[in-house]
């Protein structure tokens, strides 16, 4: 949404970068107006000048933009309140300070009354705030409204989706590996494999596409794989289920965990071993429907509690 489009009279926007593409997902599931920034040292000015003459009362940043700390002090000082929503596991925290700085920005931020609300998308973690003496919240993703897709033609065989970037906590190389053991598969995926030994694996690159072209391909596969070593709540599995494709993960976030069926169904436990991500992936395409079905039915009802979360976030 442009500062022109934006509506008078609602009472919480939201603000994300345009090229996180999980964070900006998430971020528009919430069904309020979004405005997208690169940088908001460089547009925070005009934004609040809009925000006041649109009567928005309440800005949430979605992932922590360039510019966000001066963004949040205009925004006070303009008597706008400022909830963020960070996106990250604890396992990442162990990182380095790259990981957990943001987190020790942001309760900097709460203590100085910069920051309003702080909401958490990974389950677990506002409990941890909270104990250590911080107010917080969880905050769960909604599925994304998904748009018709016409599905493409990618030709014989096991298409399978490995849909995320080359990054030691994706997993990515173990879920190739998995697919080298699938009969005549091949993998979609979103740049070019740097492991020598795997390159091998029949693949196809698609890069980085605008949303709406992802969604059609990630619609188009046989199965996706998101088996992450550390996530927060994904929103791959929601798209992946929603367009009709079964999606095989890890057991690290909330999705389908509280349904033992579908949570041993949809996921795999053994994250590091590709024979064990191939047979479970093998085993789900084999009850596809079902488990689809079932996916959905379940997120029918997690859309209903996520919007609550938020709604207790923004009250």
């Amino acid at each position: 949404m442009t500062l022109a489009e934006l509506p008078t009279g609602i009472r919480v926007v939201g603000i994300c970068h345009p090229d996180w593409r999980g964070v900006r997902t998430a971020a528009h599931s919430f069904g309020v107006p979004v405005l997208e920034s690169p940088d908001l040292d460089a547009d925070g000015d005009t934004i609040i000048d809009r925000l006041k003459s649109a009567d928005v009362t309440m800005v949430v940043i979605h992932g922590l933009p360039p510019g966000t700390e001066s963004f949040m002090a205009k925004a006070t000082d303009a008597t706008i309140s400022i909830g963020a929503v960070h996106y990250s596991s604890p396992a990442q925290h162990g990182a380095g300070a790259a990981e957990w700085g943001q987190v020790t920005m942001l309760l900097n931020w709460l203590g100085q009354g910069t920051l309003h609300r702080l909401g958490f998308a990974k389950s677990g973690v506002a409990e941890v705030i909270r104990a250590l003496g911080h107010e917080a919240f969880f905050v769960g993703a909604r599925p994304p409204v998904i748009p018709d897709i016409t599905p493409l033609d990618l030709g014989p065989g096991t298409h399978v989706g490995i849909f995320s970037e080359m990054f030691w906590r994706k997993n990515t190389a173990t879920q190739l590996g998995a697919v080298a053991l699938m009969p005549e598969s091949t993998a979609h995926v979103l740049e070019p494999i740097p492991v020598p030994y795997l390159q091998p694996v029949p693949h196809k690159v698609h890069g980085v596409v605008p949303w709406s072209e992802f969604v059609a391909i990630l619609g188009s596969v046989d199965l996706n794989l998101y088996v992450s070593l550390a996530e927060c709540l994904p929103l791959t599995p929601m798209e992946s289920y929603r367009l009709g494709v079964p999606c095989l993960m890890s057991q690290t976030s909330v999705l389908f965990k509280d349904d033992r069926d579908l949570w041993e169904r949809t996921t795999v436990g053994e994250l590091d071993n590709p024979a064990a991500i191939a047979e479970a992936s093998l085993d789900l395409m084999s009850n596809r429907d079902e488990t689809v079905a079932l996916a959905n039915a379940w997120l029918d009802e997690w859309d209903h509690r996520a919007a609550e979360t938020w709604n207790d976030f923004v009250s």
